[in-house]
């Protein structure tokens, strides 16, 4: 598949945990930019929807569970291993914990 990022990914340093609007687990987040986020999954995501997230992370700093809503649409997936899927979602909304938790990401990314 060829590259078409529009903007540039940044890495996590924490583990965050996706779930569906039924709780189920769709995986964890590989790495996110402004406009988008991937998740890798055991299961293939079907490409083309759109999803209302949950994203749960426990960064080190603060100790508790931080939950934030968003709603995505799955534009790609590609397998990457022989137990593992990577899917690309486009960020449509974003609650404002969730703006919180990637403003955080984005300042241990300038540490």
């Amino acid at each position: 598949m060829r590259d078409q990022r529009q903007f540039v990914r940044k890495s996590l340093h924490c583990m965050v945990s996706v779930f569906n609007e039924n709780g189920v687990s769709m995986g964890n987040l590989v790495d996110y930019s402004d406009g988008g986020i991937m998740v890798s999954s055991y299961q293939p995501i079907e490409v083309g929807k759109v999803y209302q997230f949950a994203m749960v992370d426990l960064p080190n700093n603060i100790g508790r569970k931080r939950t934030g809503k968003i709603t995505v649409e799955s534009m790609w997936s590609d397998q990457l291993n022989s137990m593992m899927f990577g899917t690309g979602f486009k960020l449509l909304e974003s609650d404002e914990q969730a703006k919180i938790m990637f403003a955080s990401y984005d300042e241990a990314n300038n540490l």
